[in-house]
């Protein structure tokens, strides 16, 4: 069987059982199908995420789409895990 973390696991060996998909909003890989008779399938890989981030003492950016904003310790992150912009 596969590792784990932002990856998806793969089958176990010498089954046809299929990969588990990668964890979203980290770009980790899917999981390869088992070795066996039969057919299964790899998992699919999870979405990535941007993160962009700089220092406070800039204007703060305009965005579009689904955008996360945080201000903390001197600067400002702007966390994108669908589509969007960002204009500075």
């Amino acid at each position: 069987t596969g590792g784990g973390g932002a990856g998806g696991s793969g089958g176990s060996s010498g089954t046809s059982s299929p990969g588990t998909n990668g964890t979203n909003n980290t770009g980790g890989g899917g999981g390869g199908s088992g070795a066996g008779p039969g057919t299964s399938t790899g998992g699919n890989g999870g979405s990535g995420v941007v993160i962009i981030r700089y220092r406070d003492i800039y204007a703060p950016a305009t965005t579009t789409g689904t955008v996360t904003y945080v201000v903390s310790t001197g600067y400002r992150s702007y966390i994108f895990k669908s589509s969007g912009t960002i204009t500075f």
